[in-house]
Formats: structure tokens, sequence, C-alpha cells
């Protein structure tokens, strides 16, 4: 991926991810269990900040994920701690996340052919709300190169989203750490 400052108010950032689909072993209780593997694919994200300070302490934050499986976007508000300007250190955002359809039901709908199978009630989610969420961001410079960077994501699903029998509950959250190479 790409990111960068446009100008002194725009970072912007551009990637291509990676979905690793998902397969009915995933599900240790046997809950996905007839509803067949869903097959790996890309994503093109694309990413926005608008800062509303010169110190880059407060922003609108959205972000397009894009693939042949549907569609999700997220937009929010952001907010960074400490004294650094280097955009280091801590940050949050509290967001709210849509999707359309297809993307809506990639993860949580259920088909015709999957209900018969697994036995689950045929579930067919309409595009909108998906959640809410809050997200932190930590990232410290190694050196003048390398960045190591970790997340923690909470988000609250929308109404539709936890009746789906797919959701295993009303929320999911998530840990991650990684590596950042800056050109």
């Amino acid at each position: 991926g790409w990111r960068g400052l446009f100008n002194d108010k725009w970072l912007l950032g551009a990637l291509i991810g990676f979905e690793e689909g998902r397969e009915e072993s995933d599900s240790d209780d046997g809950r996905l269990g007839g509803l067949g593997n869903q097959e790996e694919g890309f994503e093109l994200v694309l990413q926005a900040r608008r800062s509303f300070t010169p110190d880059w302490r407060y922003w609108l934050v959205s972000r397009l994920v894009a693939s042949d499986e549907g569609n999700l976007a997220l937009f929010g508000i952001g907010r960074r701690f400490g004294e650094q300007t280097d955009g280091t250190g801590s940050e949050v955002n509290l967001v709210v996340v849509l999707h359309d359809s297809d993307y809506a039901n990639k993860g949580f709908g259920i088909d015709a052919v999957q209900s018969a199978s697994s036995g689950l009630e045929e579930t067919n989610l309409s595009g909108g709300l998906r959640s809410f969420g809050i997200d932190y961001n930590y990232r410290k410079n190694i050196n003048s190169d390398w960045q190591i960077y970790g997340e923690a994501l909470f988000e609250y699903f929308s109404s539709e989203v936890r009746d789906s029998p797919v959701a295993r509950s009303d929320y999911e959250a998530e840990v991650g750490v990684g590596v950042i190479y800056k050109f």
C-alpha cells in the first residue's frame, strides 16, 4: 500500500488487501457447518483523512473497501494523543461502518442452498448500517525507515447483522500488530 500527505490538511492512502475467505472449519463449534467455504480474494482500499488542526490532533476519517464481492465504507472522527508531530504515538477513531447488500451477505447471509445444507434459516441482509466502532492505533519509529504498528478494534453490530445466525455475538473485537517500512 501507499500513504502520504496530499497537502497540509489531507492524508491519503491506497492499498491492495487480501481477504482470506472463510472455511466451514473456521468455527470450533460447527456454526459454519453446511455453509460451504468462501474463496479468497483481493480488495482495493482507499483511505482519506481531513485534519481540522495544523498539528493533526483532530480529523475526519473515511475508508472505502471495494471488491468483486461487495463494498464497505467507514466514516468517523479521530484524535491523536501526545506531543509528536510525526504521526507516531496513540490515536483513536470513532466510526460508523456501512456496507452494500453483497458485502453484508458475504459475511452474514445464508442463501437457499446454504440453508438447506446447514439447517439454518435463510437470511438475506440489505445494505446500510453494519456497525459502530472504536479503533485504537499506536505507531512507533524503530529507526528512520522502520515503524511498528499496533491496533485494537471494537465493532458493535447493527440489529440486522446481530440477528444473522452467522453472527456469534453482538460485536467483534480484533487486535493486530505489524511492521511498516517507510520510503
